[in-house]
């Protein structure tokens, strides 16, 4: 899984895909201020046209300016830490004249959404995954944007360019919106999905480790050393399933270690034929590994109910694990902020073998994830909220958001933009400078806001976002410099294999009705064993539980549901190739 996001998926219409650069589509304005216009010195040949001309310039001159009076909308959120009492959202507010008021709802989010259906009670702008945009537009509770993007979106358009068709689901509407990735380089701040902290690697003596056995070796020789940490029980390898985190954590090691882009639990071969990776002899393997720790006392005995590993891993107490960087949230600020920067963890791929070819660091020219933004039909003047969002696709606008404001979080330096020392040492002390700064929005990908990409540049030549190699440099801790120095690295995206582009992934779309009776047995069937699986007490004992499980997925209809997945995806692949006319 890709970025700060539920559980990863996109409506059908909204998969944005290529295998170069996006072009951005031109647009044109023509000054017809004088045109049509009467000479005073020359009598009226025809007056009907030349009042004809003059209305038109009349209605041209009188063109209302933007409306900036004050209008609140309200926007859901997980994320308790958002507030728009920041400098940049009252500079959005100054621009647009919206605000946004965050509908903070905790516990599980596909629950929350279930019960705004059922009431009919949601937001004005709600942020929904691909399966729940879906379910909202059925239901006619979100509203087609067509229009209002016609109409108030040129920067929208702008952006997207070429690609902006491929917003349209198959009854030609558009229902969301997230970012664009206009870059052709993945991102500096970009890291492997497995962590291992320093004091670890140190006392091994920085060793290169690309292997799971090799992985067990260090976890296990410094446990035995360090049987507690700050008087709490060492945690060899730690690990989540009590909610969607399920999925991150117990397949997508899987989808790593083997060096495949991330389509989530599928996998597809070089025919396009699509198969259920939770099944598959690999993942026989890592749930080996993972057994391997557990009768070892090397696993977390509370990962089964565990809703994410954050808490553990800022306790300092978590040796390794399978995290995104975005999984860790601010773990390792606390890590630093409390004087343990040894606690942080080293982000590394971890493989079945060491000849494994590495594909999986993937782009594609969306940021399509689980943020999508949708306006609800109870949302009034929603032409209000397509203005706000076409100006966070302006350069003005991605310059706000990304950079700051200038002379209060950077300067200009020879027709560049600068980040002031002063914010990066800021961000270093506090893991929450970018929330009360205004950074953090409600995320459309891997990005916050409407951001077209790290690395992409605007019409002034100067890159969107501030997030080059040399800024990820400067905002690492002397202790993370000399980690990496070991390895011969800069960042630890220096660790990746250089970045591919891919048609798309397969969690962006909407998922097949025809399956979800099935899929849905199959997903519990799958949590039901693990921990079975896992904790089982032996080699005999872990085969047959593994049996079990397959025997169980298989009737659950796994082949119906591998075959729907297979036509999806050549669903998508032909749409796809029509309209960019490959």
């Amino acid at each position: 899984m890709k970025g700060k996001r539920l559980k990863r998926s996109f409506t059908f219409g909204l998969i944005i895909t290529v295998l170069a650069v996006l072009i951005t589509g031109c647009g044109s304005s023509n000054n017809n201020n004088n045109e049509g216009a009467t000479n005073v010195n020359e009598p009226a040949k025809n007056t009907a046209a030349n009042e004809a001309n003059t209305g038109n310039n009349a209605a041209a001159e009188a063109e209302p300016a933007p409306d900036l009076s004050p209008i609140e909308f309200t926007i859901n959120t997980a994320d308790d830490k958002l507030k728009w009492d920041t400098p940049i959202t009252k500079a959005i507010t100054e621009k647009t004249g919206v605000s946004l008021k965050y509908d903070l709802s905790v516990g599980d989010q596909f629950q929350k959404w279930d019960l705004w259906l059922a009431a009919g009670d949601y937001p004005d702008v709600v942020v929904l995954d691909a399966n729940y945009t879906q379910k909202f537009k059925d239901a006619g509770a979100i509203i087609p944007l067509n229009d209002l993007i016609d109409k108030y979106g040129p920067n929208i358009k702008e952006k997207y360019g070429k690609y902006f068709n491929l917003l349209k689901g198959k009854d030609g509407n558009i229902y969301s919106l997230s970012g664009v990735n206009k870059s052709e380089e993945a991102a500096a701040n970009s890291t492997a999905n497995f962590i291992v902290q320093y004091d670890v690697l140190k006392e091994a003596g920085y060793p290169e480790i690309k292997t799971f056995d090799q992985l067990y070796d260090v976890i296990k020789a410094y446990a035995d050393k360090h049987p507690q940490i700050d008087g709490k029980d060492t945690i060899g390898f730690a690990a989540s399933m009590a909610s969607w985190t399920m999925k991150i954590e117990f397949n997508n090691p899987v989808i790593n270690a083997l060096g495949l882009p991330d389509h989530d639990r599928s996998r597809i071969d070089a025919n396009g034929n699509v198969t259920y990776n939770p099944v598959s002899e690999e993942s026989k393997a890592y749930l080996k590994f993972l057994n391997k720790l557990y009768n070892n006392g090397l696993f977390d005995k509370e990962a089964f109910s565990l809703d994410n590993i954050a808490t553990k891993a800022a306790q300092g107490r978590v040796l390794a694990a399978y995290s995104p960087g975005w999984f860790l949230g601010d773990a390792e600020a606390s890590l630093r902020n409390s004087g343990h920067p040894e606690r942080a963890y080293a982000h590394i791929p971890i493989y079945f073998s060491e000849g494994t070819e590495d594909h999986s660091n993937t782009l594609t020219p969306t940021q399509a994830g689980s943020y999508q933004w949708t306006i609800s039909k109870n949302a009034k003047n929603p032409e209000r909220m397509i203005q706000m969002i076409d100006f966070l696709f302006s350069d003005e606008g991605q310059i706000l958001t990304q950079w700051g404001i200038e002379g209060t979080h950077f300067d200009v330096k020879d027709g560049r933009r600068v980040l002031k020392p002063e914010l990066i040492q800021q961000r270093l002390a506090d893991p929450d400078t970018d929330y009360k700064e205004g950074f953090h929005g409600i995320g459309t990908g891997n990005f916050s806001w409407f951001g077209i990409g790290n690395g992409a540049k605007l019409a002034d030549g100067d890159y969107s976002t501030p997030l080059t190699k040399d800024m990820v440099i400067a905002n690492y801790d002397d202790m993370t410099k000399e980690v990496l120095a070991k390895y011969g690295k800069q960042v630890w995206a220096d660790f990746l294999p250089p970045v591919e582009y891919v048609p798309g992934y397969i969690w962006q779309l909407t998922p097949p009705e025809s399956t979800k009776v099935e899929e849905q047995k199959i997903d519990d069937t799958w949590r039901k064993y693990l921990p079975k699986i896992i904790m089982s007490k032996d080699d005999a004992a872990f085969d047959s539980n593994w049996k079990d499980m397959q025997d169980a997925i298989n009737k659950n209809g796994l082949e119906k549901v591998e075959a729907a997945y297979t036509q999806l995806w050549a669903d998508f692949n032909d749409k796809y190739n029509s309209i960019l006319g490959q």
